[in-house]
């Protein structure tokens, strides 16, 4: 048989390792921090220049509104644990007018429970990005929140909205939410 020294490195090195010396290890100094954060899209909505027309193609219409279920503080165990949520906004508008979009939270019976800043969308921006940190010990009633409620101005202009030009108004929102247990 012949001597091969590569496999008595190998074996040297496995000895080696085996016998390295260790500390005993005291997991009662670490702080580890294991409190959950989850996200995830709230509303999506893309509206055409027809969504702003009436059915003549000629009147415009000012304002539109949707509600959205908001359904993520409906589990008790988020309710009473989530300490902050951030709400990130994203529009894309190639209109040549400008937008104000209002974004409201309601509650199980419809009443306001926290608002949002006025979102001020201007003509042919295309990157418009809004957050918003909402801190749950200073608006304690935002976790009663079941509806949100967002309202569309389109902001009055010279400029008339063309049916044969094709517009969009793309609005998403994310929301991030910290808990502690």
């Amino acid at each position: 048989m012949k001597f091969n020294p590569l496999l008595s490195l190998n074996i040297f090195f496995m000895i080696v390792f085996c016998m390295s010396c260790t500390d005993d290890l005291n997991f009662d100094n670490i702080n580890l921090n294991v409190d959950p954060v989850f996200n995830g899209p709230i509303v999506y909505f893309k509206l055409t220049q027809n969504d702003f027309l009436e059915d003549d193609n000629s009147t415009e219409i000012p304002s539109i509104t949707d509600l959205s279920d908001f359904e993520i503080f409906k589990p008790t165990n988020i309710r009473e644990n989530t300490i902050e949520a951030v709400i990130d906004f994203e529009v894309a508008n190639s209109f040549d007018r400008a937008f104000e979009i209002s974004v409201k939270f309601l509650d199980g019976d419809g009443n306001l429970v926290y608002s949002l800043p006025d979102l001020q969308i201007d003509e042919g921006n295309l990157n418009y990005t809004f957050s918003h940190s909402i801190i749950i010990q200073n608006s304690p009633t935002f976790v009663n929140s079941r509806t949100m409620s967002i309202e569309v101005h389109l902001m009055p202009s010279s400029n008339p909205i063309d049916a044969s030009i094709s517009e969009t108004l793309e609005f998403r929102s994310i929301g991030t939410f910290y808990l502690s247990f």
